[in-house]
C-alpha cells in the first residue's frame, strides 16, 4: 500500500497536477508570509510607473523652469538692446547735428571771404527791420569795417557804425535803445544748435 501511494504521488508530480504557483517567504515578525510572484510583480511594476510619473513631472516642472529663466534672459536681452539702440540713434543724431552745423559754419565763412559785400547785405537788412528805433549803433570787425561804413551810410546815415576787433569778419551786433540785436555767426549757429539738440 505504501508502494501505491508513492506510485500515485510520482504520477501526480510527473503529471504536474496540483502544482501551485511559486511562493516567497518573507519574514514578518516571527511569523513567515508567503507572497505570490504575481503580487511581487504587480507591486514592482506600480513602483516603477509611480516612479516614471514622478520623473516625468520633476522634469517637466524643470524643464518649465528653465524656459521661464531663458524667456526672462531673452526679455532682459531685448530691453538692454532696445536701450542701447535708442541711444545709439540719440548719438547720431546728435553727431550728425553737430557735424551739420560745422559744415553749415564752414559754408557761411567761405561765402564771406568770396563776397566781401555779404556782410554789409545783411547787416543793411537788419537795420531796416530796425529803422523805427532810436540811437542805432552797428559793430563790424575791423576787417568788414569800410564797406559796411560805406553801404550803411546810404542807406541810414544815423546809424553809428563802430569797428569791434572781438567780431570775426561776417560778425555783426546791433544796439539800440530798445533792443540788442548779436548777428555774431557763432551765436547764430549756437542758436540752431541749441534748437535742433534740445539744449
Amino acid at each position: 500500500m505504501g508502494q501505491a501511494v508513492a506510485t500515485s504521488m510520482s504520477s501526480k508530480i510527473i503529471r504536474g497536477g496540483g502544482r501551485q504557483s511559486p511562493r516567497i517567504s518573507q519574514s514578518s515578525g516571527d511569523v513567515a508570509v508567503a507572497l505570490p510572484v504575481d503580487h511581487i510583480m504587480d507591486v514592482e511594476k506600480q513602483a516603477f510607473e509611480q516612479g516614471y510619473a514622478e520623473g516625468e513631472r520633476t522634469g517637466r516642472q524643470m524643464g518649465e523652469a528653465m524656459v521661464e529663466s531663458i524667456c526672462k534672459r531673452y526679455e532682459k536681452s531685448l530691453a538692454e538692446l532696445s536701450t542701447s539702440h535708442k541711444q545709439m540713434v540719440l548719438t547720431m543724431e546728435e553727431q550728425t547735428v553737430r557735424l551739420a552745423l560745422e559744415i553749415s559754419r564752414k559754408i557761411v565763412q567761405r561765402e564771406l571771404t568770396l563776397d566781401l559785400d555779404l556782410v554789409a547785405a545783411l547787416a543793411t537788412v537788419a537795420l531796416k527791420r530796425l529803422s523805427s528805433h532810436q540811437s542805432i549803433a552797428l559793430k563790424v570787425s575791423r576787417t568788414d569795417f569800410e564797406r559796411v561804413h560805406r553801404a550803411v551810410a546810404s542807406v541810414n546815415p544815423a546809424v553809428t557804425v563802430k569797428d569791434d576787433p572781438a567780431l570775426e569778419r561776417g560778425d555783426f551786433v546791433i544796439e539800440t535803445a530798445q533792443t540788442h540785436l548779436d548777428a555774431r555767426l557763432s551765436s547764430q549757429i549756437d542758436t540752431i544748435a541749441r534748437a535742433l539738440l534740445d539744449e
